[in-house]
């Protein structure tokens, strides 16, 4: 990555030229070796960077089609020295930024899947979370329903509710607060609409719009409003449904049932502790699947998280704001490069809107630039979205940055299987949960405020600018208004959500003591924290702790650097140098109470705030995501029975391994094809695993065969055609075409798979282990899926050559085992004993009734009838 190369000096051009005699050089010393250049005419070579035909370009020996000229190289590879370019040019490395190389993408996300195991398990926790919420949800449906039902004369279950004036999956919010409705609303023929917690607030007199003359009605039936605030005042407000009828109902049921076989869920534990002084942090190279554990048990306390160079194991693709407007910008269809792409910016001195066009702006980013007054110009980007974002392409930044993230499981904004709003059905209208950008110049602020939901951070570009003497006052007088002075590139300051009601009192008590940088005062407060007015400096956060007793948490973000904070976690930031941030939002279970405290917050902000444009159909995706899990769950209790926990999934896995099971590794057909196959001598057991790719054939069991449009023979068709059946997500990422070279890939696949399958366990070294993994890595890299083949490898690695906990887990299994059989045993015994015990008192017991129906004769019979007195009177 160019960024990460800052230290590393840029060689000088090899290139010789007379008209730059500086330049000249030895030749045996330079890259000049690389170039075609000699005193006869040749034929003029154009730049891959700027398409324009000059007689001295460097020529990547490596694919030797690529070449670059000096000039490019120097301007948008100022990290790159020209040897790197010789050796590897930048489209051989991935990180070409051309603008042709910039666009050409697939929008489409790749590199993460959720494995079944975790499946399960994030399911259960998602159940956990989610159900008690939507069980509150439909418990308010329920209270209106009675209340419609009244109205209407009828019993609840004969009430009819109408339809909603849209689609099931569209969205309808409130005319009154703004808020999402996800099922029951009331709506007036007029169109107008209100949410029930609106109906309720009316009722209540509570209603934060009360116009006088609306009111609710003694029955409890609510009249349209009047014309001013959008109603007809002449209609009344009638109960609809957006989801059909009972579907709440009917999934509460479900997932109450399955919440009986699932309810063993624990928050992950572990023993690291955390401070209001100290974060859990780790660097992304390092992070192992135990690490998950430590992630959720920080995250589920609120906690934020810092993870480091998130972006080292990247292409190196350039972040330079430059390069970004070049991929973002907006050109019109005639080719004309005179439409300006503006963008509505910030300036940090007296915090109005300004208007700039991009170019300018990512100018005034990397050089000093100053207002015709003297004072230094300090303009942001506050939460940018590129416009081609919203026509649902997703550029090759973003795209290469989301599959760098940590913790996918939370953070992929596709299909993250903890990330709660993706579990809205396709055809549904999306939340905007990002990405978005902040650019900033240097010693820029952003004011305390909320995110909508969690949201991770990356620092992906910084940049010092250099300030003549005549500036360097200015912007001294700038900083000292700002306060801190320490040093870093971006500082943070995060609060912790048990002391928000505190910091909200501290700043309505000290508003008057806030000031814009051009010292204006803050004049209106809607919300202390959605208002995004505050900044607190060293001398506020002073006070806020000796007359609160609070602090935040305090810690600087480095280049590459990617914070995780909670929803619900205010926060504020202050740049010390130009900054380019990347933010995405994401919704954890263990942050769904707080995201709808924070929604309920929203509804009681004016219609025209800032912040409702964060407002969320909170309750809409957690009726999805729990009727989502219940249909995992579902299965999964159907195929293994009321399974506590993953216990016998593993199992499974471990019986494949270990051959149990009538289902033996050494066996090519592992349970996915029947056993006549036609070429027996196949399923000999082989230790040499090793595919010879250049020499992979499939064996032509005499029929013609196909597999995705490609004659690959009967034994090639069975195997693929299993895998496809068992590990269907083998060939989603895949789009085989009817080119030849797809045959020769499917057939290579094909051997693979068939050795894989018949590589014994007791045989395989670690050598072999990772020679397997490197031809996974192989298939993986033209998109096949194949990590059901990863875990079985990283089990047998586990099991054979891994001291670690999964084999620890196993042998205090097999010894609980032991001791267990041999209480059973004993139980046995005991039981044996108890019975012997039993017949001989109902032996005795039965010789006794003998004895006394002898000695009573009739009178026995009467007392064995029920009563004491039974028979002697005439009727009983």
């Amino acid at each position: 990555m160019a960024n990460d190369r800052s230290t590393k000096k840029p060689a000088k051009s090899s290139i010789s030229s007379s008209n730059n005699p500086s330049k000249k050089r030895k030749k045996e010393n330079s890259a000049s070796d690389k170039v075609k250049k000699t005193n006869a005419v040749e034929e003029p070579k154009g730049c891959h960077q700027c398409k324009k035909v000059k007689d001295h370009v460097v020529e990547c020996t490596k694919c030797h089609s690529k070449r670059y000229c000096v000039a490019c190289i120097t301007k948008w590879y100022p990290h790159v020295s020209e040897e790197e370019f010789v050796k590897a040019c930048p489209v051989c490395c991935n990180y070409c930024n051309c603008k042709a190389c910039l666009r050409r993408f697939s929008p489409k996300q790749g590199g993460y899947s959720c494995s079944e195991p975790d499946k399960i398990k994030h399911s259960k926790q998602i159940l956990h979370k989610v159900l008690p919420f939507v069980t509150k949800l439909n418990q308010h449906q329920l209270m209106e329903k009675e209340i419609e039902a009244k109205l209407k004369g009828v019993t609840i279950s004969d009430l009819q509710l109408q339809d909603a004036d849209c689609e099931v999956d569209d969205d309808i919010f409130c005319d009154n607060c703004g808020a999402y409705s996800f099922d029951f609303y009331r709506s007036c023929a007029c169109g107008y609409d209100l949410c029930l917690s609106c109906c309720r607030e009316l009722r209540d007199g509570q209603l934060k719009r009360m116009t006088i003359g609306w009111k609710a009605r003694i029955d409890g039936s609510i009249p349209c409003p009047p014309k001013e605030i959008g109603g007809c005042n002449d209609g009344t407000l009638d109960l609809k449904r957006i989801l059909s009828v009972n579907w709440i109902v009917n999934l509460l049921e479900k997932a109450q049932r399955v919440y009986k076989f699932n309810n063993s869920y624990d928050s992950p534990q572990t023993c690291m502790e955390s401070s209001a002084s100290f974060l859990y942090s780790l660097s992304a190279k390092d992070i192992q699947p135990q690490h998950m554990q430590h992630f959720q048990s920080h995250w589920s306390k609120g906690e934020p998280i810092i993870v480091n160079d998130v972006l080292s194991t990247s292409s190196g693709l350039s972040w330079e704001p430059m390069v970004l407007w070049r991929a973002f910008r907006d050109i019109t269809k005639s080719g004309s490069h005179s439409h300006a792409y503006e963008v509505k910016a910030i300036n940090c001195l007296d915090w109005s809107e300004v208007t700039i066009d991009l170019s300018k702006f990512t100018k005034g980013y990397s050089e000093a630039q100053v207002h015709k007054q003297g004072s230094p110009l300090i303009l942001k980007l506050e939460d940018w979205k590129p416009s081609c974002l919203s026509q649902g392409e997703w550029p090759r930044h973003f795209v290469e940055l989301i599959n760098r993230l940590p913790f996918k499981d939370y953070t992929n904004p596709h299909n993250g299987y903890l990330n709660v709003a993706t579990k809205l059905p396709d055809l549904s209208s999306k939340p905007d949960m990002g990405p978005k950008m902040d650019i900033a110049y240097g010693d820029s602020v952003t004011k305390l405020h909320y995110e909508k939901s969690d949201t991770v951070n990356v620092l992906t570009h910084t940049k010092s600018i250099v300030i003549t003497s005549t500036k360097l006052n200015k912007a001294k007088k700038v900083k000292e208004k700002h306060g801190d002075a320490m040093e870093g590139i971006a500082l943070w300051d995060v609060f912790h959500r048990q002391d928000v009601a505190k910091l909200e009192e501290y700043l309505r008590n000290h508003t008057a003591e806030f000031r814009h940088t051009d010292c204006l005062s803050v004049e209106q407060v809607f919300h202390p924290i959605h208002d995004r007015t505050f900044y607190l400096n060293v001398e506020h956060k002073r006070k806020l702790k000796e007359e609160f007793g609070i602090e935040p948490w305090i810690f600087k973000q480095k280049l590459g650097d990617a914070v995780f904070i909670p929803a619900g976690c205010p926060y504020q930031v202050r740049n010390l140098k130009s900054c380019t941030k990347v933010e995405l939002n994401f919704i954890s279970p263990e942050s769904l109470g707080e995201c709808i405290r924070l929604q309920t917050e929203l509804r009681m902000l004016p219609n025209n705030h800032r912040a409702k444009e964060q407002e969320l159909n909170i309750g809409k995706m957690m009726i999805y995501a729990l009727d989502h899990v219940v249909s995992e769950l579902s299965g999964f209790i159907d195929s293994n029975g009321p399974a506590d926990d993953l216990q016998n999934q593993f199992a499974q896995e471990l019986e494949i391994l270990n051959g149990g099971n009538g289902m033996d590794i050494n066996n090519h057909t592992n349970g996915w094809v029947c056993d006549s196959e036609s070429d027996d001598s196949a399923l000999s057991p082989s230790v040499n695993h090793t595919v010879n790719h250049q020499s992979a054939t499939i064996e032509d069991s005499g029929t013609s065969e196909t597999f995705q449009g490609h004659a690959v023979g009967q034994p090639g068709k069975e195997i693929l055609q299993a895998v496809m059946d068992r590990y269907p997500e083998t060939f989603q990422g895949v789009k085989i075409g009817s080119k030849p070279y797809w045959l020769s890939i499917l057939e290579e696949l094909h051997v693979f798979i068939k050795g894989f399958l018949e590589a014994s366990v007791d045989a395989l070294t670690e050598d072999e282990i990772t020679s397997l993994k490197a031809d996974l890595n192989e298939f993986e890299s033209l998109g096949f899926d194949l990590s059901w083949a990863r875990k079985r490898l990283d089990m047998v690695k586990k099991l054979k050559f891994g001291n670690d906990p999964l084999r620890q887990e196993l042998r205090v299994l097999e010894e609980s085992l032991t001791l267990l059989h041999k209480e059973l045993v004993d139980a046995n015994a005991r039981l044996e004993k108890a019975r012997l015990d039993y017949d001989r008192a109902t032996y005795a017991r039965n010789k006794k009734v003998d004895e006394v129906a002898r000695k009573f004769g009739a009178e026995y019979e009467d007392v064995l009838n029920g009563k004491l007195g039974f028979g002697m009177l005439p009727g009983h």
